[in-house]
């Protein structure tokens, strides 16, 4: 489950983060993860549960946004969605592909409390 590994060093970024920008709680965490990134959404949440209780993500939330597999064919530039990993373009036969989307996992942002309420828009 590699996923624990990932969420304890995904946990040292946001803490980094957290502490450069006046160390706050942390109340969101959203991640963008390829849909081929050989990560699993269930595990990896199992592992923010179990791994963020005693630090500054405690009581936060993880937002998981999954990003579609793409892909480009080099040899007639269409771009396309594999299925069932079918790496062949729809449009010329082509099998010279190449991957957009899908492969990513990262922290798009974090959310972090500072201790002011504000309205949107003041």
């Amino acid at each position: 489950m590699h996923e624990v590994s990932l969420m304890k060093n995904l946990l040292g970024v946001v803490a980094g983060a957290a502490g450069r920008e006046g160390g706050g709680p942390v109340r969101t965490i959203h991640l963008r993860i390829g849909e081929l990134s050989g990560v699993n959404e269930d595990a990896l949440r199992f592992a923010f549960d179990v791994l963020s209780r005693g630090t500054i993500a405690e009581g936060g939330t993880l937002e998981c946004e999954i990003i579609p597999l793409a892909a480009r064919c080099r040899e007639c530039g269409a771009e396309f969605h594999p299925r069932d990993l079918v790496f062949l373009c729809p449009s010329c036969g082509g099998a010279d592909i190449e991957v957009i989307t899908g492969r990513e996992m990262e922290v798009d942002y974090i959310c972090i409390d500072d201790g002011t309420e504000r309205v949107a828009g003041q």
